[in-house]
């Protein structure tokens, strides 16, 4: 009796949820593989008996391979249950991880989400409201998201799982055509609401970013992607910031004293050096790369910074001002 109710407890384990399916003849093989004797016909009758008012499993005849699955909407079954500290973690990973996770992780994380709704709405009220006391804030002016299709998202994040090539028809900021491009997909990047995907286009071996809400129409491969030795997608980030680089620079900058607090605790940099200059200034100095982020950030202070060094930089903010305090004086 022991030993079947292990078998029937490791067949119920390899059996995916719906839309997927496992056919009797792997249930077969992967059992045998874990030392269970059975038969094709045997694992059948266990299914028949397990399935209905036991559990939610359905046989899927509509197209070959037949095959078994759980319903969709099953339930997870944890042994031992999900602990309230768990679905506090599923919970908090809805929450913050969703615009990260592929629409099919997702999905099939569902139950395991409403699993964790059912276990804090049993929890006590201290355990309960935790994901009220977590919340993200974003500095700078927040954005609107801009809306992706959910046909691309899904087309997108299926082939980065899958190491698959896609097509689809994509606008580019300056370009008011579409143009149908054939696309590898290495990484995907999330900055501010916007989803910017590294990938390489036809047999270019140039990595591109492209943006997923100037995407239409995508059509999922099954050519594998175009081999990219040596390619990290970490690396290339570190390299090759998505806020285009002109290169590395030795930065000096003038800064009132109260405003460059925040940067003694988050630098600029690793080697940033702070010095008093005298009636409530500092001068700041740090060795960083030149990016058009870097350009607003200065902007965004305003009076309160003065760049010293490099000269092409602190010429650019003195003309930018002057032509932005000629606008409002004319």
């Amino acid at each position: 009796m022991a030993d079947t109710m292990l078998r029937h407890w490791t067949m119920l384990q390899l059996i995916p949820r719906a839309p997927r399916k496992i056919s009797v003849q792997d249930l077969a093989s992967r059992l045998n593989a874990q030392g269970y004797e059975v038969t094709e016909r045997t694992i059948q009758r266990d299914l028949q008996k397990l399935s209905g008012s036991l559990f939610p499993l359905r046989s899927d005849e509509r197209n070959r391979p037949y095959g078994w699955c759980w319903s969709e909407d099953a339930s997870v079954m944890d042994i031992p249950g999900m602990d309230p500290q768990t679905a506090l973690s599923f919970s908090l990973a809805r929450r913050f991880l969703t615009p990260l996770m592929a629409p099919s992780t997702l999905e099939a994380l569902q139950p395991h989400f409403d699993q964790a709704a059912r276990v804090l709405s049993e929890a006590p009220a201290v355990v309960a409201g935790w994901p009220e006391k977590v919340h993200v804030q974003h500095r700078g002016q927040r954005l609107l998201a801009p809306e992706v299709p959910q046909e691309v998202l899904a087309v997108v994040y299926e082939a980065l799982l899958r190491e698959r090539q896609f097509r689809v028809d994509y606008q580019r900021r300056s370009d008011h055509g579409w143009h149908r491009r054939l696309v590898s997909p290495r990484a995907v990047v999330l900055r501010e609401g916007v989803i910017y995907l590294l990938a390489t286009l036809e047999d270019y071996d140039d990595v591109l970013h492209l943006v997923l809400h100037r995407m239409r129409n995508p059509e999922l491969l099954d050519t594998p992607l175009t081999p990219l030795p040596g390619f990290s997608a970490g690396d290339y980030l570190e390299q090759q910031p998505l806020d285009f680089p002109e290169g590395p620079i030795q930065l000096r900058i003038r800064m009132a004293a109260e405003p460059a607090k925040h940067l003694a605790e988050s630098p600029l940099s690793e080697d940033q050096r702070i010095e008093p200059d005298g009636d409530g200034w500092v001068q700041i100095s740090a060795r960083l790369l030149h990016t058009n982020q870097l350009g607003w950030w200065l902007l965004g202070f305003g009076e309160q910074v003065e760049v010293l060094e490099p000269a092409a930089l602190r010429q650019w903010v003195a003309d930018t001002l002057t032509q932005a305090a000629a606008r409002y004086n004319g």
